[in-house]
């Protein structure tokens, strides 16, 4: 699976980084899946050349200030990207900035469901259920966001930071 174009991430520092990295490293090799960094996708997907991303990146920051991400229950789906995930708390600074970023970027996408995953692939729900209960169905951890980062798509071995952008305080 891959994605396409760029996206907008938001990813957590200090220990709730290592926390996060350690586990998704842990999991991939165990179930033989990529290895991705820990993030809560913004905004995903849009195909602006990169100097206009940039550029609406630099409006979607302006005068935004840094604020907590609270993540709660492990969940997950039948979507590659989502097969098992930490659910983050929706709140008012996060959707702000999400509704800000999709409206500068003109985006229609679908409902905003902040997450952070932990493991990419197809896999049973079987195999889903004893990792939850293996690694806790709560993961409750706090971080702080203070800036978003521009990702290139592609091939997730290949997917490359491109540029962080703080938010304004």
């Amino acid at each position: 699976m891959k994605s396409k174009g760029h996206t907008l991430w938001l990813m957590p520092t200090g220990e709730s980084y290592k926390r996060f990295s350690n586990l998704i490293k842990k999991l991939a090799k165990q179930y033989n899946a990529p290895v991705f960094e820990p993030h809560i996708t913004l905004l995903g997907d849009f195909k602006q050349p990169l100097d206009e991303c940039i550029k609406l990146i630099q409006q979607v920051v302006s005068g935004q200030k840094s604020f907590a991400i609270s993540m709660g229950e492990i969940d997950y789906e039948d979507v590659f990207f989502r097969t098992l995930f930490v659910r983050a708390d929706k709140t008012e600074p996060l959707l702000n900035l999400h509704n800000r970023a999709k409206k500068i970027f003109k985006m229609g996408i679908p409902p905003y469901m902040p997450h952070l995953s932990l493991l990419y692939g197809t896999f049973p729900i079987k195999t889903k259920k004893e990792i939850i209960k293996e690694i806790g169905k709560h993961q409750s951890i706090e971080f702080e966001i203070n800036s978003v980062h521009l990702i290139k798509g592609g091939e997730v071995e290949k997917w490359q930071i491109l540029g962080e952008f703080p938010l304004g305080n």
